[in-house]
Protein backbone atom coordinates (compact mmCIF):
# COMPACT_ATOMS: atom_id res chain seq x y z
CA UNK A 1 0.00 0.00 0.00
CA UNK A 2 0.93 3.68 -0.43
CA UNK A 3 0.96 6.63 1.90
CA UNK A 4 -0.61 9.70 0.03
CA UNK A 5 -0.53 13.04 1.60
CA UNK A 6 -1.84 16.42 0.83
CA UNK A 7 0.35 19.17 2.01
CA UNK A 8 -0.64 22.12 0.43
CA UNK A 9 2.05 24.00 2.24
CA UNK A 10 4.42 22.61 -0.06
CA UNK A 11 5.16 26.07 -1.97
CA UNK A 12 6.21 27.97 0.88
CA UNK A 13 8.27 25.53 2.44
CA UNK A 14 10.01 25.37 -0.94
CA UNK A 15 10.71 28.92 -0.81
CA UNK A 16 12.17 28.99 3.21
CA UNK A 17 13.82 25.52 2.72
CA UNK A 18 13.75 24.82 6.45
CA UNK A 19 13.69 21.45 8.30
CA UNK A 20 11.29 23.03 10.54
CA UNK A 21 8.83 25.33 9.75
CA UNK A 22 5.63 27.11 11.34
CA UNK A 23 3.21 27.52 8.93
CA UNK A 24 0.27 30.50 8.41
CA UNK A 25 -2.59 30.00 9.70
CA UNK A 26 -4.73 29.80 6.52
CA UNK A 27 -2.24 26.87 5.37
CA UNK A 28 -2.58 24.79 8.17
CA UNK A 29 -6.50 25.67 8.24
CA UNK A 30 -6.68 24.32 4.50
CA UNK A 31 -4.25 21.12 5.04
CA UNK A 32 -6.60 20.03 8.44
CA UNK A 33 -9.76 20.41 6.00
CA UNK A 34 -8.98 19.11 2.76
CA UNK A 35 -6.50 16.63 3.90
CA UNK A 36 -8.67 13.47 2.72
CA UNK A 37 -8.40 14.59 -0.44
CA UNK A 38 -5.93 11.78 -1.48
CA UNK A 39 -9.07 9.52 -1.27
CA UNK A 40 -9.85 11.01 -4.49
CA UNK A 41 -6.96 9.39 -6.50
CA UNK A 42 -5.80 6.83 -4.41
CA UNK A 43 -6.40 3.19 -4.63
CA UNK A 44 -8.42 1.01 -2.77
CA UNK A 45 -6.82 -0.16 0.63
CA UNK A 46 -4.23 3.27 0.29
CA UNK A 47 -3.63 5.44 3.74
CA UNK A 48 -3.87 8.98 3.72
CA UNK A 49 -2.35 10.65 6.19
CA UNK A 50 -4.89 13.78 7.55
CA UNK A 51 -4.36 15.92 11.01
CA UNK A 52 -7.78 14.76 12.05
CA UNK A 53 -9.35 11.20 11.39
CA UNK A 54 -12.60 11.91 12.76
CA UNK A 55 -12.95 15.05 10.70
CA UNK A 56 -11.44 13.40 7.61
CA UNK A 57 -13.76 10.47 7.73
CA UNK A 58 -16.91 13.13 7.52
CA UNK A 59 -15.16 15.51 5.42
CA UNK A 60 -15.21 12.69 2.38
CA UNK A 61 -18.24 10.68 3.16
CA UNK A 62 -19.96 13.79 1.05
CA UNK A 63 -18.18 12.75 -1.57
CA UNK A 64 -18.01 8.97 -1.10
CA UNK A 65 -19.36 8.25 -4.95
CA UNK A 66 -16.04 9.77 -5.58
CA UNK A 67 -13.61 8.43 -2.89
CA UNK A 68 -11.89 5.47 -2.78
CA UNK A 69 -11.51 3.01 -0.17
CA UNK A 70 -8.75 4.16 2.26
CA UNK A 71 -7.41 4.21 5.98
CA UNK A 72 -6.98 7.54 7.39
CA UNK A 73 -4.27 7.94 9.93
CA UNK A 74 -2.38 10.61 12.17
CA UNK A 75 1.04 11.42 12.06
CA UNK A 76 1.69 9.53 15.54
CA UNK A 77 0.14 6.25 14.06
CA UNK A 78 3.10 6.57 11.02
CA UNK A 79 5.66 4.96 13.42
CA UNK A 80 6.26 0.55 12.46
CA UNK A 81 3.65 0.91 9.50
CA UNK A 82 5.24 -0.74 5.85
CA UNK A 83 4.31 1.25 3.05
CA UNK A 84 5.53 0.35 -0.85
CA UNK A 85 5.63 4.48 -1.52
CA UNK A 86 5.06 7.70 -0.59
CA UNK A 87 3.22 9.73 -2.55
CA UNK A 88 3.07 13.78 -1.34
CA UNK A 89 0.98 16.74 -2.93
CA UNK A 90 4.97 17.89 -3.41
CA UNK A 91 8.43 17.24 -2.19
CA UNK A 92 10.23 19.52 0.22
CA UNK A 93 12.41 19.42 2.81
CA UNK A 94 9.92 20.22 5.93
CA UNK A 95 7.95 17.41 4.87
CA UNK A 96 10.66 14.86 4.83
CA UNK A 97 12.09 15.95 8.32
CA UNK A 98 8.29 15.76 9.69
CA UNK A 99 8.04 11.87 8.34
CA UNK A 100 11.48 11.10 8.76
CA UNK A 101 10.56 12.19 12.80
CA UNK A 102 7.59 9.79 12.55
CA UNK A 103 9.25 6.90 11.76
CA UNK A 104 9.23 6.43 8.44
CA UNK A 105 12.13 4.83 6.77
CA UNK A 106 14.96 6.93 4.77
CA UNK A 107 14.56 4.63 1.96
CA UNK A 108 10.94 5.77 1.66
CA UNK A 109 12.06 9.26 1.09
CA UNK A 110 14.38 11.57 -1.51
CA UNK A 111 18.24 12.18 -0.23
CA UNK A 112 18.77 15.40 0.70
CA UNK A 113 20.74 15.92 -3.06
CA UNK A 114 17.53 14.60 -4.96
CA UNK A 115 15.41 17.20 -2.68
CA UNK A 116 17.91 20.17 -3.83
CA UNK A 117 17.60 19.36 -7.38
CA UNK A 118 13.87 19.19 -7.49
CA UNK A 119 13.75 22.27 -5.14
CA UNK A 120 16.21 23.80 -8.12
CA UNK A 121 14.18 22.66 -10.53
CA UNK A 122 11.00 23.92 -8.92
CA UNK A 123 12.45 27.22 -9.54
CA UNK A 124 10.73 30.10 -11.78
CA UNK A 125 14.06 30.71 -13.28
CA UNK A 126 13.79 27.15 -15.32
CA UNK A 127 10.20 29.20 -17.13
CA UNK A 128 12.57 31.35 -19.78
CA UNK A 129 14.68 28.28 -21.45
CA UNK A 130 11.25 25.89 -21.54
CA UNK A 131 9.47 29.19 -23.60
CA UNK A 132 12.27 29.55 -25.43
CA UNK A 133 12.39 25.89 -26.57
CA UNK A 134 8.61 25.54 -27.07
CA UNK A 135 8.12 28.87 -29.23
CA UNK A 136 10.61 27.87 -31.80
CA UNK A 137 9.36 27.80 -34.89
CA UNK A 138 5.96 28.62 -33.63
CA UNK A 139 6.61 32.36 -32.51
CA UNK A 140 3.75 34.02 -34.82
CA UNK A 141 1.17 31.39 -33.08
CA UNK A 142 2.43 32.10 -29.40
CA UNK A 143 3.70 34.72 -27.04
CA UNK A 144 5.73 34.71 -23.65
CA UNK A 145 8.61 36.51 -22.45
CA UNK A 146 10.49 36.36 -18.73
CA UNK A 147 13.39 37.07 -17.70
CA UNK A 148 15.46 36.22 -14.01
CA UNK A 149 16.99 39.31 -12.66
CA UNK A 150 19.20 39.72 -10.00
CA UNK A 151 20.29 43.67 -10.11
CA UNK A 152 17.94 46.62 -9.68
CA UNK A 153 19.34 48.41 -13.23
CA UNK A 154 18.05 45.38 -15.32
CA UNK A 155 14.77 45.49 -13.67
CA UNK A 156 14.47 49.16 -13.99
CA UNK A 157 15.54 48.59 -17.76
CA UNK A 158 12.22 45.54 -18.36
CA UNK A 159 10.46 48.15 -16.49
CA UNK A 160 10.90 51.01 -18.85
CA UNK A 161 10.69 48.66 -21.80
CA UNK A 162 7.39 46.72 -20.98
CA UNK A 163 5.82 49.76 -18.59
CA UNK A 164 2.90 46.68 -17.00
CA UNK A 165 5.08 44.57 -15.76
CA UNK A 166 4.58 41.24 -13.21
CA UNK A 167 6.67 40.21 -10.70
CA UNK A 168 7.16 36.83 -9.62
CA UNK A 169 8.98 35.23 -6.30
CA UNK A 170 11.40 32.11 -7.81
CA UNK A 171 9.51 30.12 -5.31
CA UNK A 172 6.13 31.18 -4.08
CA UNK A 173 2.56 29.80 -3.23
CA UNK A 174 0.02 30.70 -5.26
CA UNK A 175 -0.87 34.32 -5.61
CA UNK A 176 1.15 35.14 -2.53
CA UNK A 177 4.45 35.67 -4.33
CA UNK A 178 3.24 37.99 -7.27
CA UNK A 179 3.19 41.89 -7.85
CA UNK A 180 2.11 43.97 -10.81
CA UNK A 181 3.45 46.87 -11.61
CA UNK A 182 1.16 49.57 -14.29
CA UNK A 183 2.44 52.19 -16.55
CA UNK A 184 6.18 51.85 -15.21
CA UNK A 185 5.35 52.95 -11.77
CA UNK A 186 6.65 50.74 -8.84
CA UNK A 187 4.29 50.97 -5.43
CA UNK A 188 6.93 51.54 -2.74
CA UNK A 189 5.57 47.78 -1.26
CA UNK A 190 6.08 46.45 -4.66
CA UNK A 191 9.92 47.81 -4.28
CA UNK A 192 10.71 46.21 -1.48
CA UNK A 193 8.76 43.25 -2.25
CA UNK A 194 11.57 43.07 -5.06
CA UNK A 195 14.22 44.02 -2.83
CA UNK A 196 13.45 41.03 0.00
CA UNK A 197 12.81 38.65 -2.83
CA UNK A 198 16.18 39.56 -4.38
CA UNK A 199 18.03 38.94 -1.05
CA UNK A 200 16.75 36.24 0.22
CA UNK A 201 16.27 34.22 -3.10
CA UNK A 202 19.09 35.31 -5.31
CA UNK A 203 17.09 37.02 -7.64
CA UNK A 204 13.60 37.86 -9.27
CA UNK A 205 10.93 36.66 -12.10
CA UNK A 206 9.93 39.47 -14.86
CA UNK A 207 7.84 39.57 -17.71
CA UNK A 208 5.32 41.53 -19.54
CA UNK A 209 1.73 42.21 -18.12
CA UNK A 210 -0.46 39.86 -21.07
CA UNK A 211 -4.49 40.54 -21.63
CA UNK A 212 -5.12 36.66 -20.64
CA UNK A 213 -8.20 35.45 -21.74
CA UNK A 214 -8.35 32.05 -20.38
CA UNK A 215 -6.39 30.42 -18.04
CA UNK A 216 -5.56 26.64 -18.74
CA UNK A 217 -3.09 23.84 -18.05
CA UNK A 218 -1.12 21.09 -19.37
CA UNK A 219 -1.03 17.83 -16.85
CA UNK A 220 1.39 15.34 -17.09
CA UNK A 221 3.45 12.74 -14.91
CA UNK A 222 6.81 11.35 -14.95
CA UNK A 223 7.96 7.73 -14.38
CA UNK A 224 10.76 5.73 -12.78
CA UNK A 225 11.98 4.77 -16.08
CA UNK A 226 12.20 9.04 -17.20
CA UNK A 227 9.06 8.81 -19.32
CA UNK A 228 6.37 11.38 -19.51
CA UNK A 229 2.92 10.71 -19.51
CA UNK A 230 0.14 12.91 -21.08
CA UNK A 231 -2.38 13.24 -18.17
CA UNK A 232 -5.01 15.78 -19.62
CA UNK A 233 -6.05 19.71 -19.62
CA UNK A 234 -6.91 21.43 -16.66
CA UNK A 235 -9.55 24.62 -17.25
CA UNK A 236 -9.13 26.65 -14.16
CA UNK A 237 -10.37 29.94 -12.71
CA UNK A 238 -7.65 32.24 -10.84
CA UNK A 239 -8.63 35.80 -8.60
CA UNK A 240 -5.68 38.19 -7.48
CA UNK A 241 -3.29 34.89 -8.86
CA UNK A 242 -4.55 32.31 -6.35
CA UNK A 243 -6.63 29.40 -8.00
CA UNK A 244 -10.64 29.39 -7.35
CA UNK A 245 -11.66 26.21 -9.09
CA UNK A 246 -11.89 23.75 -12.44
CA UNK A 247 -13.78 22.81 -15.20
CA UNK A 248 -14.69 19.06 -14.98
CA UNK A 249 -15.42 18.10 -18.32
CA UNK A 250 -14.46 15.52 -20.86
CA UNK A 251 -11.01 16.11 -22.83
CA UNK A 252 -12.31 16.46 -26.05
CA UNK A 253 -14.75 18.84 -24.60
CA UNK A 254 -12.00 21.06 -22.71
CA UNK A 255 -10.65 20.73 -26.34
CA UNK A 256 -13.21 22.42 -28.03
CA UNK A 257 -13.57 25.17 -25.70
CA UNK A 258 -9.99 26.11 -26.14
CA UNK A 259 -10.47 26.26 -30.12
CA UNK A 260 -12.69 28.92 -30.12
CA UNK A 261 -9.21 30.67 -29.30
CA UNK A 262 -6.37 28.32 -31.25
CA UNK A 263 -6.28 25.85 -33.54
CA UNK A 264 -5.81 21.70 -31.95
CA UNK A 265 -3.42 21.04 -34.14
CA UNK A 266 -0.93 23.76 -31.71
CA UNK A 267 -2.52 22.56 -28.66
CA UNK A 268 -0.93 19.21 -30.02
CA UNK A 269 2.20 20.52 -31.07
CA UNK A 270 2.40 22.25 -27.52
CA UNK A 271 1.97 19.18 -26.02
CA UNK A 272 4.18 16.50 -27.79
CA UNK A 273 6.92 19.47 -27.07
CA UNK A 274 6.40 19.77 -23.73
CA UNK A 275 6.76 16.22 -22.96
CA UNK A 276 10.11 15.89 -24.90
CA UNK A 277 11.31 18.91 -22.64
CA UNK A 278 10.18 17.43 -19.22
CA UNK A 279 11.30 14.46 -20.50
CA UNK A 280 14.75 15.94 -21.42
CA UNK A 281 15.46 17.51 -18.50
CA UNK A 282 13.66 15.92 -15.26
CA UNK A 283 14.61 12.71 -16.26
CA UNK A 284 16.43 10.80 -13.61
CA UNK A 285 15.72 13.80 -11.03
CA UNK A 286 11.84 13.89 -10.70
CA UNK A 287 9.57 11.51 -10.54
CA UNK A 288 5.80 11.93 -9.94
CA UNK A 289 2.88 14.48 -11.33
CA UNK A 290 3.32 18.04 -12.64
CA UNK A 291 1.43 20.88 -13.97
CA UNK A 292 2.14 23.36 -16.30
CA UNK A 293 -0.17 26.26 -16.32
CA UNK A 294 -0.40 28.33 -19.78
CA UNK A 295 -3.28 30.80 -20.79
CA UNK A 296 -4.67 31.94 -23.88
CA UNK A 297 -3.78 35.80 -24.51
CA UNK A 298 -5.55 38.40 -27.05
CA UNK A 299 -3.17 39.88 -29.64
CA UNK A 300 -2.19 43.66 -29.52
CA UNK A 301 -4.55 44.77 -32.13
CA UNK A 302 -7.49 42.12 -30.81
CA UNK A 303 -7.54 40.13 -34.03
CA UNK A 304 -6.96 37.16 -32.69
CA UNK A 305 -5.28 34.99 -29.96
CA UNK A 306 -2.25 33.68 -29.05
CA UNK A 307 -0.86 30.56 -27.18
CA UNK A 308 1.65 31.33 -23.96
CA UNK A 309 2.72 27.69 -23.47
CA UNK A 310 4.98 27.79 -19.91
CA UNK A 311 3.52 30.30 -17.39
CA UNK A 312 5.37 28.31 -15.07
CA UNK A 313 6.19 24.85 -13.86
CA UNK A 314 4.51 23.43 -11.04
CA UNK A 315 6.53 20.27 -10.10
CA UNK A 316 3.84 18.64 -7.38
CA UNK A 317 0.14 17.18 -8.37
CA UNK A 318 -2.19 20.28 -8.74
CA UNK A 319 -5.80 20.96 -8.72
CA UNK A 320 -5.75 20.11 -12.31
CA UNK A 321 -4.95 16.09 -11.37
CA UNK A 322 -7.80 16.92 -8.94
CA UNK A 323 -10.08 17.42 -11.81
CA UNK A 324 -8.90 15.01 -14.01
CA UNK A 325 -8.98 12.06 -11.38
CA UNK A 326 -12.85 12.75 -11.22
CA UNK A 327 -13.70 13.58 -14.54
CA UNK A 328 -16.10 11.12 -16.03
CA UNK A 329 -15.24 9.29 -19.02
CA UNK A 330 -17.41 8.54 -21.40
CA UNK A 331 -19.22 12.92 -21.61
CA UNK A 332 -22.70 11.40 -20.56
CA UNK A 333 -22.68 13.35 -17.43
CA UNK A 334 -22.97 17.22 -17.32
CA UNK A 335 -20.57 19.18 -16.88
CA UNK A 336 -19.21 19.83 -13.75
CA UNK A 337 -17.55 22.96 -11.56
CA UNK A 338 -14.68 22.14 -9.17
CA UNK A 339 -14.35 25.07 -6.55
CA UNK A 340 -12.21 24.99 -3.29
CA UNK A 341 -14.64 27.50 -0.87
CA UNK A 342 -14.23 28.52 2.92
CA UNK A 343 -17.37 28.51 4.83
CA UNK A 344 -16.39 28.41 8.02
CA UNK A 345 -14.54 25.48 6.96
CA UNK A 346 -12.60 25.13 3.85
CA UNK A 347 -14.78 22.64 1.79
CA UNK A 348 -14.62 20.96 -2.12
CA UNK A 349 -17.75 21.79 -3.67
CA UNK A 350 -18.77 20.42 -7.01
CA UNK A 351 -21.65 21.46 -8.45
CA UNK A 352 -23.07 20.62 -12.08
CA UNK A 353 -23.50 23.01 -14.71
CA UNK A 354 -26.70 23.40 -16.23
CA UNK A 355 -25.63 24.23 -19.44
CA UNK A 356 -22.01 23.55 -21.44
CA UNK A 357 -19.55 25.57 -19.88
CA UNK A 358 -18.96 28.97 -21.58
CA UNK A 359 -16.39 31.10 -22.30
CA UNK A 360 -17.07 34.57 -23.32
CA UNK A 361 -15.15 36.07 -26.12
CA UNK A 362 -13.57 39.40 -25.18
Amino acid sequence: MRLHIFNPEHDIALSYNHRHLTMPHVVQELRMNLGWIPALWAADGDVVLVDDVPYAVKASSRHAALAHDVLFLEKHELRGMSFLQICPWGWDVTLCTMLSEAGIPDTLLPSAADLYMMRHLSNRLHTADALRRLREGIEADTCGQTEYVIDDRRAWELIKQWKDVVVKAPWSSSGRGVRYISGGIIPPTTQGFINNTTRLQGGIMMEPYYNKVKDFGMEFEIHSNGETTYCGLSLFSTQNGAYTGNLIATENEKTEILEKYVRRELLDDIRERMKDYLTTHLRGHYVGPLGVDMMIVASDNRQGFLLHPCVEINLRRTMGHVALAITPQDGLTPQKVMRVVHDVNYQLKISCLENNFVVPLP
